[in-house]
């Protein structure tokens, strides 16, 4: 299989490199591609990796449903992906949320220096011939209050630098345990408000959502202390520009060091007079921009891409229930069997749809190997639930949204009789009309195994085509399905059977190596001990 991958922005030339090495790739690079042009070309792509310049809206994941599989963006924002609407088409989104982590702190502490320094006003006067020291006086990091909004990656390793200066450092932050805090001898406080007024330089480190747009507002601004500085590195719409104007105008904030923008590049009114101000240093938007940085972000996405295209892995993907990195190969043999037993109780409801009264989800994880995955089983369960009904469009990233869209509810039950397995996972379906619980095990960690269907044990293996057939428990059964299934040309691979009771009602499993034809069913549906009699495929 060749997979095909469109670069839609410039990124650094090791990724794309890295792809032309590869087999089974194919990659486009087209930049500067308009919003309809790109919607004509997303079917043809399996993943669009993309940085800042290009958005990729509701238009376009739904011009790329049923064929785009990955929407990855070489950076750590996504504020330029519709990620709600990439999960009702099934695509999974990837950023890189680390890999800047350095090139950024580093480019905090350099805005910082530069602000406290006047180095780059000193260094143009230089250029203009004039030596004026005295114009220039600067201040001391040691022995000042740094204050940081968000301690993530970029915020920790600022931290970790800033005491190097000597600096005292307090963040706002209420995702970060206080033990992570300690560690890295952080102040924690509890809202904004206080971090602000005592703080020497507030310096940004969080990403921009609705809940953190103007996070430094008019009101916050306000309340910063007299004569700080405010340094901004993370993005542009975390700052009410026109507040930030007024307040570095008046000397309440003596100074400010910007390197994003709420526009870029800042052509606008008050954008454009912030970085004319003398005492702000303004950049580019130079945050990431280190050959390392843009290395390294290069490579990582290619192969995080390449490791989700190929179903080996998927890194930093934010619409999937997946753990990170080799977590994800323990988990793969329990994803396997959650989708074989969803789909296995679809194809056994009749007419293979979801009824109109709607189903009834109930599972029950026994073992820890399998209780810590609770969340990623339940997706992959609704995969194979929801496949037989709705077509292959069913992923692990949309099948909470369709299933929620079609009413269905996973809840957790408590079923008797499937405690006697080290890991099993147990699904009952609940319809109108019938119910039917599945349980299903591990062989040698790896190989899935169907151990229970109601209350009977079985041994099967869910692979391939079968026939599930419920019969009355007499003898000739196994004889007479065989001889017609052979009369007809079918090899078993496996015969299975469990029941209730003697002489009460058994349940058949017959694996076989091709596809039974409608003719064939009715011969065998048409044997006096039949009841009922399916076939399915896994």
């Amino acid at each position: 299989m060749t997979f095909k991958i469109l670069i839609t922005d410039d990124i650094y030339t090791s990724g794309p490199e890295l792809l032309r090495g590869e087999t089974d790739v194919q990659v486009d690079i087209d930049q500067g591609l308009s919003a309809a042009a790109l919607c004509e070309r997303a079917a043809g792509y399996d993943a669009v990796i993309t940085r800042s310049g290009t958005a990729l809206g509701a238009d376009f994941f739904a011009a790329a449903a049923g064929h785009l599989n990955v929407a990855a963006r070489a950076g750590v924002g996504l504020e330029n992906v519709d990620v709600a609407a990439a999960t009702r088409a099934g695509v999974m989104v990837m950023n890189i949320p680390e890999v800047n982590a350095v090139a950024a702190a580093e480019m905090t502490l350099a805005l910082m220096l530069a602000l406290c320094r006047n180095v780059p006003q000193s260094n143009a006067m230089l250029r203009d011939g004039k030596w004026e020291r005295l114009s220039f006086m600067g201040i001391h990091l040691d022995g000042k209050t740094l204050g940081l909004v968000g301690l993530g990656r970029v915020g920790r390793r600022v931290a970790a630098r800033a005491h190097a200066f000597g600096m005292r450092i307090a963040a706002f932050d209420p995702y970060v345990p206080d033990d992570i805090a300690n560690a890295l001898h952080v102040e924690l406080v509890e809202q904004i408000d206080d971090l602000l007024s005592q703080s020497d330089f507030v310096s940004l480190h969080c990403q921009l959502t609705d809940e953190t747009r103007n996070i430094l507002g008019a009101e916050q601004i306000a309340r910063m202390k007299p004569g700080a500085r405010l340094v901004n590195v993370a993005r542009g719409g975390l700052v009410d520009e026109a507040a930030l104007l007024e307040a570095l105008k008046s000397g309440h904030i003596a100074g400010a060091a910007l390197d994003v923008y709420q526009t870029e590049p800042p052509i606008g009114e008050t954008s454009a007079a912030l970085v004319r101000l003398p005492n702000v240093v303004a950049t580019p938007h130079l945050g990431a921009s280190t050959y390392e940085a843009q290395h390294d972000v290069s490579v990582r996405i290619v192969r995080q891409v390449l490791d989700a295209l190929r179903g080996v892995g998927y890194h930093n993907v934010v619409n999937l229930p997946f753990a990170d990195g080799e977590d994800y190969r323990r988990l793969a043999p329990f994803m396997k069997l959650a989708e074989k037993i969803g789909s296995l109780q679809m194809q056994l409801i009749e007419g293979k749809t979801i009824p109109a009264g709607g189903l009834q989800v109930e599972v029950d994880y026994r073992g820890e190997d399998v209780r810590q995955y609770a969340k990623p089983l339940a997706v992959a369960l609704l995969k194979g639930l929801l496949t037989p009904a709705l077509g292959e469009a069913v992923n692990y990233v949309n099948a909470p949204y369709l299933a929620n869209e079609l009413g269905l509810r996973v809840h957790q039950a408590m079923f008797p009789g499937v405690e006697e397995y080290a890991n099993v996972l147990a699904c009952r379906l609940v319809g109108e009309h019938e119910q039917r619980l599945i349980a299903g095990a591990l062989l040698t960690r790896s190989q899935p195994r169907i151990v229970r269907l109601d209350d009977i044990p079985m041994d099967v293996l869910p692979e391939g085509f079968m026939l599930v057939i419920k019969s009355h428990d007499v003898p000739g059964v196994i004889g007479q399905v065989a001889s017609l299934l052979g009369e007809s040309g079918l090899n078993i691979a496996e015969y299975r059977l469990g029941r209730d009771k003697p002489g009460g009602t058994a349940f058949s499993f017959i694996n076989l190596d091709s596809e039974a034809p409608e003719a064939v069913l009715a011969q065998v549906r048409g044997l006096p001990p039949m009841i009922e009699v399916k076939q399915v495929c896994l």
